[in-house]
């Protein structure tokens, strides 16, 4: 599978509290040769670890080792190395498995647990979300939707919008003179910005819309459109693009999605800055996790690459349960023995969707004054 095919309920699923053991193991890969020819040997190699600390973990029997084992055997064999994208995430018990090809970058794990950790798809999902771009030309206008890099034109809403072609020897009229865009072609633009509301009211309105064409074009149509809330800030000035397949389209559209993911950081970071002047702010895992444990996590925002392990204790003199951060030698120790979690992130995570918070993956170093990861709280 790929990330493309994750929904909320498969998510949930995933999420949900299984017999010990649940195996996460994840994988950096690459998308072309000559560097993805090794990946394969080293999917092998992380299998083959895996196996090995089942054979050594006691809480592990033999019916539930060989079990696991195979299952996780199981999930590597439905990959293609010739179709691996950034990561693999595969997931196995005695009684299922889960293999995920994902449009994210990963760090190289395997975890035993009582619960899958879905950070990276939840990461990897939020990639891909919904956009529209709209393919300008002096003839026609082309609406197209993506998620990630899968686009397919979307021919609804009475698109696409077409103006009849000009006469083999006539001229096209300006408006002020010759340099500017044709009468035809503004309205064209204005029937294209009607279909645009119809469409970004239907069922699948969410996303933003990345203009494509000509300079002139896409000024134009931004001037005169009454869809500019929903307009993306950076536009995709290529022309020539009205007759490309999707596949083409997809990848010309790589910059764009860049820049769709900075205005995703930066509104995320505008929020947490609104959550700080009204006191609804927290900074830090040690100061997130209890307001996320509780439910009250509105927007968790967290760097990409951050890793924590930590086990919770309680404090003697008040009773109260508090977050240990553990480094160095003494955490793997603690993580071996059942004492502590791996990546206690991963559970802050998976509390904040089921509470129904939203979650924002930023670059490493974003949040650095933090320890890379914030909370901006619902009261």
């Amino acid at each position: 599978m790929t990330t493309a095919a994750l929904t909320p309920d498969l998510l949930a699923e995933l999420r949900r509290p299984r017999a010990y053991p649940l195996v996460s193991l994840t994988l950096p890969t690459h998308r072309h040769r000559p560097e993805n020819q090794q990946d394969h040997i080293r999917l092998r190699n992380v299998l083959t670890e895996a196996e090995k600390r089942l054979a050594a973990d006691p809480e592990v029997t033999r019916e539930v080792r060989i079990k696991t084992a195979d299952r996780l055997r199981a999930a590597a064999a439905e990959l293609d190395p010739e179709s691996f994208l950034d990561g693999l995430v595969l997931y196995a018990s005695a009684d299922e498995h889960y293999a995920f090809r994902i449009e994210a970058p990963v760090s190289e794990r395997i975890v035993f647990a009582t619960t899958y950790l879905t950070r990276n798809l939840v990461s990897a999902a939020e990639r891909l979300t919904p956009y529209w771009a709209l393919v300008l030309s002096e003839q026609e206008a082309r609406l197209w939707r993506g998620r990630g890099e899968h686009v397919y034109e979307a021919r609804v809403d009475g698109f696409p919008v077409t103006t009849p072609a000009p006469e083999p020897d006539g001229q096209p009229r300006r408006e002020g003179g010759g340099i500017g865009v044709s009468e035809e072609f503004r309205r064209l633009l204005n029937e294209a910005d009607e279909h645009l509301a119809h469409a970004l009211t239907g069922p699948q309105r969410d996303g933003k819309v990345v203009l494509v064409g000509l300079r002139p074009q896409v000024k134009a149509f931004r001037e005169g459109s009454r869809n500019a809330g929903h307009l993306a800030e950076s536009d995709l000035e290529v022309g020539g693009l009205v007759d490309a397949t999707a596949a083409q389209l997809a990848e010309i559209l790589a910059p764009a999605r860049a820049a769709l993911a900075e205005e995703a950081t930066a509104a995320a970071l505008r929020a947490l800055d609104d959550a700080r002047s009204a006191k609804r702010y927290a900074g830090g895992i040690q100061e997130v996790w209890a307001p996320v444990r509780a439910g009250r996590g509105a927007l968790l925002v967290v760097e990409e690459g951050l890793r924590v392990t930590g086990r919770l204790v309680i404090v003697e003199a008040t009773g109260e349960i508090a977050l240990q951060v553990l480094t160095g030698p003494h955490a793997e120790d603690a993580v071996l023995a059942g004492r502590a979690e791996d990546d206690i992130v991963d559970t802050v995570v998976e509390a904040a969707l089921e509470g129904d918070g939203k979650v924002v993956f930023v670059p490493d170093g974003t949040l650095a004054d933090v320890g890379g990861i914030a909370l901006a709280m619902r009261y």
